[in-house]
């Protein structure tokens, strides 16, 4: 029941991405300049965190019985195809966009097989869309590689505040540990002193006992 549970969260992470992808794709065509550039950003980052989702749900289905593994494993495909289908769509915003800013959006450029210089611009154009991606995604693993960076520091800091409470509380047994014998030695002494007592009165009872007989017998004699 726990692995349904954890599966459900999941998918109602990624409806939420999935929405927000496909809010700002219907947004990006009423905007220009660097609000669409934004939105084609935010739409990247909910498509990238829909696929780490999925990812997610299919190690996730792993957990569930085989019998019902199938239905699971439908659902992930469908939200893959989903998440496909807006990747391409942004991918030919990016294209359009890219077209617009390298052409720019004058009339006197046909963007058609007529023009000899066609193949020419569009090898460049996809070459520049490529670039810019690519520093994007460099960007973006800098980024989250400072963020692990000092995700590990912390970590280590953690590390070691536990090792010297590890520390510390190792001392502390051993000091215990040396109370504890200190006990064990002071309750033998104890004992022994306990004993010799006892043995010291049972003399001295023998002993009244001895005299009482004597006394006892000198006055028959």
């Amino acid at each position: 029941m726990a692995d349904y549970e954890l599966f459900q969260t999941y998918e109602a992470d990624f409806q939420i991405a999935y929405e927000e992808a496909q809010e700002k794709l219907n947004q990006i065509r009423d905007l220009d300049g660097e609000p669409r550039k934004s939105a084609m950003k935010a739409v990247e980052r909910a498509t990238d965190e829909c696929y780490e989702i999925i990812d997610q749900m299919s190690i996730e289905v792993q957990n569930i019985s085989s019998s019902e593994r199938s239905s699971f494993n439908s659902k992930i495909r469908s939200y893959r195809s989903s998440v496909e289908k807006q990747k391409i769509q942004l991918k030919k915003l990016m294209d359009d966009e890219d077209r617009r800013i390298l052409f720019g959006s004058s009339p006197q450029f046909d963007y058609n097989n007529n023009d000899p210089n066609y193949s020419q611009r569009q090898s460049l154009l996809r070459a520049n869309a490529s670039l810019e991606r690519s520093s994007d995604r460099l960007r973006d693993s800098q980024r989250i590689g400072a963020e692990t960076e000092n995700i590990g520091a912390g970590i280590l800091n953690d590390l070691r505040g536990q090792r010297e409470q590890i520390i510390n509380s190792r001392n502390t047994l051993m000091d215990a540990d040396g109370y504890v014998d200190k006990s064990i030695r002071t309750l033998r002494k104890m004992t022994r002193r306990m004993a010799t007592n006892k043995m010291i009165t049972y003399a001295i009872i023998a002993v009244l006992i001895i005299l009482i007989f004597l006394v006892l017998l000198s006055k028959f004699w």
